[in-house]
């Protein structure tokens, strides 16, 4: 990438064996997927890319666009000499594997997508309908930052989000962050995923929110009004909207695998192994 440094982690595998890419969401780093990535390291070649502007990549000033996302990646293809891969991404990442099999069908062996069909074209609407919002940070060193988002914002912990938040820069560049990165959400909102252009072989797996995933700091409030209203949003209209664009990606592309799983956003880290079991039996189908 000729303006920008990207960080990429190698989990190893087999020697010419195919190369399983993950791509982390919006914030996030490759180290999020430290814990699922070795399940796969028998059969594939597996690496995470961190995308610009996120963890130990550098931040360029422009580029945050799914289209310079997924131009990175082929990028980094080119610069290993792979011709293919398996794509995996979460969040908003779903977006950048959708946009490269578009462009390079031909490059794409298969796309799995975790949590990452949204139609990000009324995410704010359905965020700003939340009767329930997070309790804000109340200290801000650096474990404060820590358990708050262990205990309120996630509600669980790991040892790939412990690594996660420890690989971020910390350069004087990384303090354009907040001013650049939002660019990439707008820009996903601007262009809808075109699943219909893509041809590989793909897999959702769906994470179906529960109250005890998405509202941590209310489980100890068992019967309350607050968690009845939480209850009400999540079920008109958090899920709805997380699975029509589920809905949409199976209209576009009949063959579409579809797994759904009561859990969190993070539904790779809070249901691992099942996670895992259902890629590895997905990809196990593809020709070799």
């Amino acid at each position: 990438m000729p303006d920008a440094t990207l960080e990429c982690l190698d989990f190893g595998g087999p020697k010419g064996a195919p190369l399983l890419l993950f791509l982390p969401g919006y914030g996030n780093s490759a180290h999020i997927y430290d814990d699922i990535a070795p399940a796969f390291t028998e059969r594939f070649r597996v690496l995470a890319l961190t995308p610009r502007g996120q963890g130990a990549s550098s931040t360029p000033d422009s580029g945050y666009t799914v289209g310079t996302l997924a131009s990175d990646v082929r990028a980094l293809l080119d610069s290993l000499d792979e011709r293919t891969a398996v794509l995996v991404g979460h969040s908003v990442a779903g977006a950048i594997i959708t946009r490269f099999a578009a462009r390079w069908p031909e490059r794409t062996t298969a796309l799995v997508y975790f949590d990452a069909t949204m139609d990000f074209g009324n995410r704010d609407s359905v965020l700003a309908a939340n009767p329930v919002p997070r309790p804000p940070p109340t200290d801000s060193s650096p474990e404060g930052w820590r358990r708050w988002y262990r205990d309120v914002f996630y509600g669980f912990w790991s040892n790939a989000m412990q690594n996660d938040i420890a690989s971020y820069s910390t350069d004087s560049s990384a303090r354009n962050r907040p001013r650049l990165l939002p660019a990439l959400l707008r820009d996903a909102t601007s262009h809808p995923n075109e699943y219909r252009l893509t041809k590989a072989p793909i897999l959702v797996v769906a994470a179906l929110k529960t109250l005890e995933a998405n509202y941590p700091w209310l489980r100890t409030t068992e019967g309350s009004a607050a968690r009845q209203q939480a209850q009400l949003y999540l079920d008109r209209v958090l899920n709805p909207w997380y699975m029509a664009g589920a809905r949409r990606l199976q209209q576009e592309r009949v063959d579409a695998e579809v797994l759904s799983i009561p859990g969190h956003h993070f539904i790779f880290i809070t249901a691992q192994q099942r996670v895992a079991q259902a890629v590895l039996q997905f990809l196990g189908h593809l020709p070799h």
